[in-house]
């Protein structure tokens, strides 16, 4: 019979963004030698981090550090493995697994693995069983930008981004450095501008002392409630941050925010400042259905 070992541990979970894209674009051989090589390198990391590696998954690793410092540099490092190679999406848990021939088991590895599907590329996320292990140093890596209920939770479980001096960051993803730095001067006001119902316009001036503004489907919830059929109940929410209004989206079908500058960029569980004036719209491109429109300046 085989050996079986309980413990606690960091379960990581590293996967190579947009391999399906990749492999469309250069072939089979190519794409298979480039997501072999990236592979390879979190491996690598892993190792040097005094991390196991359990398996690898085709496009995927999974591995563990029975410390949670080294997990938190670990992740860091194989981030920077994927800013020079393919994107790496990232999804790390504490807790108590069974080892069994090798692999384990349990809910760190399921609640790693959930929290993987929600990353986006050049993202790591964690939740707040593994920031509780953290020191210090390391948890001043870590910002808080979502709560969900996991899978087998029966109370919504916080969520973390792990930031990294390397500047990684999501296409439209303004980290809170870009947020004090943005625009320079401190927005002293945001104003909103929506439709009602009955078709009439409307507006809410935000200032530090009224945010957050929550958006979404639920009036009960909703400070502004919009009736988009795309938009979730609690949607996303306006908050103040270093001086900047910024949009936080944690809605299913993500936010699309389009500046004066025209370029409209997608958020979902991102966020980013709200600066000069804009538009804003729920789950749809902008241009798809401007019934829903949020009109911003500032």
């Amino acid at each position: 019979m085989s050996k079986t070992k309980t413990y606690n541990t960091a379960v990581v979970f590293a996967d190579v963004a947009g391999s399906s894209k990749l492999y469309k674009e250069v072939g089979n051989d190519e794409a298979n030698r480039r997501i072999g090589d990236v592979i390879q390198q979190v491996c690598d990391v892993t190792q040097q981090h005094n991390g196991v590696v359990i398996k690898t998954i085709g496009d995927e690793v999974m591995c563990h550090f029975t410390a949670a410092d080294a997990a938190c540099e670990a992740v860091i490092s194989m981030q920077r493995v994927g800013a020079k190679t393919l994107p790496l999406r990232v999804g790390m848990a504490w807790g108590n697994v069974i080892e069994k021939k090798g692999d384990i088991f349990g809910e760190a590895v399921n609640d790693a693995a959930a929290v993987a599907k929600i990353a986006h590329a050049r993202q790591i996320i964690t939740t707040q069983n593994f920031l509780e292990q953290l020191n210090v140093t390391n948890r001043l890596k870590l910002s808080q930008f979502d709560e969900v209920k996991l899978k087998g939770h029966q109370e919504p479980t916080k969520l973390y981004r792990v930031e990294s001096e390397s500047g990684l960051s999501t296409q439209g993803f303004a980290q809170q450095t870009d947020i004090m730095s943005a625009a320079g001067a401190i927005q002293i006001q945001l104003v909103v501008s929506y439709r009602r119902s009955d078709g009439s316009t409307d507006s809410i001036t935000l200032t530090s002392e009224n945010v957050p503004l929550h958006i979404g489907r639920d009036d009960t919830q909703c400070k502004l409630p919009m009736g988009s059929p795309s938009a979730s109940r609690d949607h996303c929410h306006i908050d103040y941050q270093y001086g900047k209004f910024v949009l936080v989206d944690h809605s299913t079908n993500g936010t699309y925010v389009k500046n004066s500058g025209g370029q409209q960029i997608y958020l979902r569980r991102q966020e980013t400042p709200l600066l000069g004036e804009g538009e804003i719209s729920l789950g749809e491109m902008i241009g798809d259905n401007d019934e829903f429109i949020l009109r911003f300046v500032g």
